[in-house]
């Protein structure tokens, strides 16, 4: 009788654990609806985060590491530097995220996989807080 449960129990040790599939999502949705309501020259910042919320990245060129950049190629005298008023503007960075996961914990086994890709959004503002330009890489079609 011993001879017939082990089998059973050895089995039954191997296939203990679990098995896990899933989504996640991070960010605010992005839609094709959405970004043609963003009108280059008559959107404002204002209308970009009533339509999007809260940027996920908000970047602002830094003076600084630009003049550092142009000293440090500058041998001579005397430097005078232009810089176009366009290098000031801001730039908005919407990410939406999605994750789609398999997990299988045995006792003897483990296997994870994970397949992550994203839309990203830029909005460029000029120095009226208008915007400039919108880019946009949709990644998540497939998915």
């Amino acid at each position: 009788m011993t001879r017939k449960i082990v089998p059973f129990l050895l089995l039954s040790l191997a296939g203990a654990g679990c098995i896990s599939v899933g989504r996640t999502y991070e960010g605010n949705p992005i839609t094709q609806d959405t970004i043609s309501r963003i009108v280059k020259g008559q959107t404002t910042r204002a209308q970009v985060l009533e339509l999007l919320g809260a940027p996920t990245q908000a970047e602002t060129t830094d003076i600084t590491s630009l003049a550092e950049q142009a000293l440090a190629r500058y041998s001579g005298e005397e430097l005078t530097l232009k810089i176009d008023p366009s290098l000031f503007n801001d730039v908005y960075i919407y990410e939406r995220k999605q994750t789609n996961f398999f997990v299988m914990a045995l006792i003897l086994f483990n296997y994870y996989s994970s397949d992550l890709r994203s839309d990203r959004l830029a909005v460029f503002f000029d120095k009226d807080g208008k915007v400039l330009g919108v880019g946009w890489s949709p990644g998540r079609d497939d998915l």
